[in-house]
This record gives C-alpha cells, structure tokens and sequence, in this order.
C-alpha cells in the first residue's frame, strides 16, 4: 500500500464471528503488517507511523521490539531472523535480543510485500512494479520481475503449487502468481472486483486469504482460483494491510491502518474443506517435546511428510506399524504430519 498519514480515528474493540479482537489507541501507530512467531507465540507488528515494530503477545500485552528508524512495511521470520521492507531495501534484526543483522539496500522504490520459500526471501516493488529476490546469507539480491504490470503489494509463497501469489493495488486488481526461478507470469484473477488488495496470506485448509480496502474485507479463494471469492465474515475492518496466518491457534492476523489496530480472527479448521479429506488419525502428545504417537496405530508401513508452518518440507520418511515418530531435532512450532498413502495429516506443535 502508498505511503499514508497518521489518522485520528480512535481505536475499535471489535466482535467479529469466532473470534474478539483486542486493541487499545495507542498501542498502534499506522499499523501495515504482522507476522506471527510461532516459537514465541506472538505478533510482531510493523508500524509505518511510529516507526516501530512491535510485539504483542497470547496475554494482549504489547511491547516494542526495535525502533526501525523509518516505517516497516512487509514482514517475514526466517531463520531466528525478523526481516522488513524499509524504504527501498530489506532490515533484519535477531528475534532474540532485536540485534540488527542485515541492512541491505535493493535499488528499489517502495518496497512492499515480503515473503519467504525457506530459502530467499521476496519483496514486491510496490512504486517500481518489481518483484525482487534476496539471498540473506550472501547479503545480495536480483531483479526477478522486472514488470508485474500493475502495482503488486502483497505477496506469500504457495510451497504446495510452487508459486508466488501477489495481489495488487487498483480497482478490480487482479491477482497473479510468478515463478520463483524464471519470474514467469500467471493470471489468477483478472477482475476479482476487489479495489486496493493489501495482503494475502494461506490458511489452515491452504485457501488463500486477501485483504483488500474497498470493500473493507477478508475474502477467500480456493487454491485454483476457479470460484469467486468468499467474504469469511471478519467485522471491524478499516484498511486492513499485510495479513499473516497464525497456524497455532488458528488465526487471521489483520492490521487495521485505520483504526490502529490489530484484529486476531479465529478461523475454523476443522470444517469447510472442499476436498474429500479423513482425518482420523489423532496425535499424542500434543504438544510434544519429541516422541509422537498415533491413535490408532498404524497396521503397514506408513509413508509420511513433515511441513513447517510456513509450508516448508522437514523431513521424510516410511513409518512401521505401530511405530512412534521423533520430532525432537525439528526447532519449536507448529508442523503438519502428512500420510501420503492415506490422505490424511495431522497438525502438532513442538515444544
């Protein structure tokens, strides 16, 4: 999203369905995005007016994490590192003790969006309409798409369809997908007939979820793209940004610009799956500090994935029957356990 001023609207504490969302005025200041931080289990959250990212954790307490210095827009974690678009380059500040550990200018205009495969990071050039790659480790970055034809703002990596999915600013503004490796280009939706999408994120069904201004709302898209989106229902928005996913407790993240505030919308992930899917196979303990079991126990050799909260594949296998999985070298969070063979998956954390 542009640039904007302060506004002097007051706060709302907002009821919204399955969820309450807790702010005061004053906490915010211009809020554009969130992350949320599994390991910690809170929200960082990146304010353009007082240009500081902060953090609020499970209790409604909220803290400063770092004074940027100028206002953050997109945010992403990768590797203990909380990385943000400033200005025309990328920040990165150690998330224990706020350290900065990266300052790296990419020649951009207005840096917006920031994602992650795991591997690179990706940031949208919301006044250059670029999308640009950054290799953290080398401190260096390169031009990936040179024109998205449009003015891309929010961006996430979909790790199931390999793709980048943008959206954009405008009216009626299209959403589209770019190859991380060629830059190649997708339209997904030509006229979603939502004006000046903010952000998009992946929920706990793999829907994507986008922010857009005008109507003020959270709508969802299927993975294909092929059916209209659906308004999931959140009230009290007023200009909601960079939206992320709290795979945790189940949980849209929605900085309100407007309002200077912060709604956490619970999202149901036990039901509206289109797809034929079991889930019968339970966990336990969950959460765990190693050793899973499953109930019931398998009779044959299982084959199975495990996937990070950002969708990142951990680890690979071919489970006995009857047989315990250890987690206990995968750092804490939140995993996805899936049974390719069967179709089924199993969420866990990992203390």
């Amino acid at each position: 999203m542009p640039p904007r001023l302060a506004h002097s609207r007051s706060a709302l504490l907002a009821s919204i369905v399955l969820s309450t969302a807790c702010s005061s005025f004053g906490q915010y200041s211009n809020p554009e995005s969130v992350e949320y931080d599994p390991i910690g289990d809170r929200y960082f959250v990146g304010n353009t007016g007082s240009q500081l990212i902060r953090s609020r954790d499970q209790a409604g307490t909220v803290t400063t994490f770092v004074d940027v210095g100028a206002s953050p827009y997109g945010l992403e974690l990768l590797n203990g590192v909380l990385y943000a678009c400033v200005g025309g380059g990328i920040k990165g500040y150690a998330v224990e003790g706020a350290e900065e550990v990266l300052d790296l200018d990419l020649g951009g205009t207005f840096l917006n969006g920031l994602t992650t495969d795991g591997q690179a990071l990706y940031a949208t050039d919301f006044g250059g309409s670029r999308i640009y790659k950054v290799n953290v480790e080398a401190a260096s970055s390169e031009v990936l798409v040179n024109n998205t034809n449009g003015t891309p703002n929010g961006i996430v990596w979909d790790p199931v369809g390999e793709r980048l999915v943008v959206v954009f600013w405008g009216n009626n503004a299209p959403i589209k997908a770019f190859d991380r490796v060629t830059g190649a280009a997708q339209t997904l939706v030509a006229n979603s007939g939502l004006a000046n999408i903010d952000g998009v994120t992946i929920d706990c069904q793999g829907n994507f979820l986008v922010a857009s201004w005008s109507p003020d709302r959270i709508t969802r898209f299927e993975p294909s793209f092929s059916a209209a989106g659906v308004d999931i229902g959140v009230t009290g928005l007023n200009n909601p940004a960079d939206i992320d996913f709290d795979e945790v407790n189940d949980r849209v993240c929605i900085p309100n610009t407007g309002t200077n505030s912060v709604i956490l919308a619970e999202v149901d992930c036990s039901t509206g799956v289109k797809e034929e899917r079991t889930y019968s196979t339970r966990v336990h303990p969950n959460p765990t500090r190693d050793l899973v079991r499953f109930d019931p126990p398998f009779k044959s050799l299982e084959p199975f994935m495990v996937v990070d909260g950002k969708g990142r594949l951990q680890a690979t296998g071919t489970l006995r029957p009857g047989a315990a999985l250890d987690l206990g070298d995968l750092p804490a969070g939140p995993y996805v356990i899936l049974f390719t063979r069967l179709a089924e998956q199993v969420r866990v954390v990992k203390e």
